[in-house]
């Protein structure tokens, strides 16, 4: 039998484990984003056809596109929004405050988050933290909810269920519109993508902001469309369950189903790709498949990228917990416990060195030499980080939102650089 400073010691260290994990995988999480974005000239939202194919000639951006396609468009926000209702989860089992308290403090939380997140997406039209806030008030519903509700719930959202149903809905009873409409409407949408690039390339900072305030509408019509947000909300959940589940406060009694889930994950991915290459080798590439294809190749694409983002988590959750990954963990978990302060950085450094009121390369550098980029930015953000949390509690925005959350100005120095004062 275990004595109790055994015991203790245990608790604590798993304790410890399950902090760097987290922060490890959010730093993660921000280095794929910051790889999506990045590889797109920090856009945030659809460019002219010229620009991609421009950009898109030659072996390295072949290869640049088709990896981030693959393996880090469309699976990093997903991953990101995990970790958020995870981080729910962990808040409601630590809170002492009652569930009325509770509700109200962490619903006051998100207004403040979407103020940020607003003023984030004047800067940068491609923001996660507006949406974020709107979903963290339906989340909030489900924090009493039965766990296996939880579940259920999120995997039909994780799998873009809504959508599919409406695409389904629609391809069966709904006329599509004739060639002309059709036709007219493209234009309208060229015309309008043209004129937005045309103020990232040369327009001026508060042009830029002028075009964000008023492109906020799309963006949420696009969230909408392809079902963005009903997945951001299935993550949430996701997120909601595990930690409702206890997978990561008892990191190493889980480890079996963590492996399973890597190894299921995986084969599924690697599946899916072999199904598409096969299917395009004999369609052709500019072949237009049957409608019935095309639902199913939908379903898997969501599929496919629900999957490959467990297969991150689950699979960097055994790795990070190994002393051989503490070397590719504690950078990353020092990006990860300031997240919200190196995700607008990110949009910061990357708005200025691809847009016109910066050093304007958007348009100049084709994607294999705006990857580049990567490296050198999230190497400062981890010196950075490192220099930060060796002298304060939290991030600046970190900092910010907390006190704003209580009202009350936080203490920010922390105990170890007050001792070397």
């Amino acid at each position: 039998m275990e004595s109790a400073g055994t015991l203790t010691h245990s608790l604590q260290t798993d304790k410890t484990a399950r902090i760097q994990v987290v922060d490890a995988l959010r730093g993660f999480a921000l280095f794929g984003i910051l790889v999506a974005h990045t590889c797109v000239w920090f856009d945030g939202g659809p460019l002219p056809g010229s620009v991609y194919a421009i950009n898109g000639e030659g072996v390295a951006n072949t290869i640049v596109q088709t990896f981030t396609g693959i393996f880090v468009s469309g699976k990093f926000y997903t991953f990101f929004s995990f970790l958020f209702g995870l981080s729910f989860a962990l808040m409601l089992t630590r809170s002492t405050d009652s569930d009325g308290s509770f509700l109200r403090r962490f619903a006051w939380r998100l207004v403040i988050l979407g103020a940020i997140g607003l003023l984030h997406h004047l800067h940068w039209r491609g923001d996660i933290l507006s949406i974020y806030a709107m979903l963290g008030f339906p989340l909030l519903l489900f924090r009493n909810a039965p766990t296996r509700l939880i579940l259920v719930v999120s995997i039909l959202l994780v799998l873009n269920v809504p959508v599919q149903l409406r695409n389904a809905y629609t391809s069966a009873f709904v006329t599509p519109p004739g060639k002309a409409q059709s036709e007219q409407q493209q234009k309208a949408d060229e015309k309008l993508v043209a004129a937005n690039y045309e103020v990232i390339q040369h327009g001026s900072y508060a042009d830029v902001v002028r075009v964000n305030w008023r492109e906020f509408e799309t963006k949420m019509k696009f969230q909408f469309d392809s079902g963005r947000i009903y997945i951001t909300l299935g993550f949430f959940l996701l997120g909601l369950y595990a930690g409702r589940r206890r997978l990561y406060q008892h990191l190493s009694e889980h480890r079996a189903l963590f492996r399973k889930l890597t190894k299921y994950c995986g084969f599924s991915v690697l599946g899916i790709i072999l199904l598409f290459i096969a299917t395009i080798s004999i369609l052709g590439n500019n072949t237009q498949p049957p409608k019935a294809i095309e639902v199913i190749f939908s379903v898997l694409f969501d599929l496919g990228n629900a999957a490959l983002t467990v297969f991150y988590i689950a699979g960097l959750t055994l790795l990070f917990q190994r002393v051989a990954w503490q070397r590719v963990a504690s950078p990353l978990a020092s990006v990860g416990k300031m997240a919200l302060t190196n995700y607008v950085l990110q949009s910061i450094i990357g708005t200025l060195i691809f847009y016109g009121y910066g050093l304007g390369l958007i348009g100049k550098i084709d994607t294999a030499t705006a990857a580049l980029f990567v490296l050198p930015v999230f190497a400062v953000q981890v010196l950075f980080s490192r220099w930060w949390l060796s002298r304060f509690q939290y991030g600046p925005l970190e900092w910010l939102w907390r006190s704003l959350t209580y009202l009350k100005a936080q203490p920010m120095v922390t105990h170890q650089a007050i001792l070397t004062q």
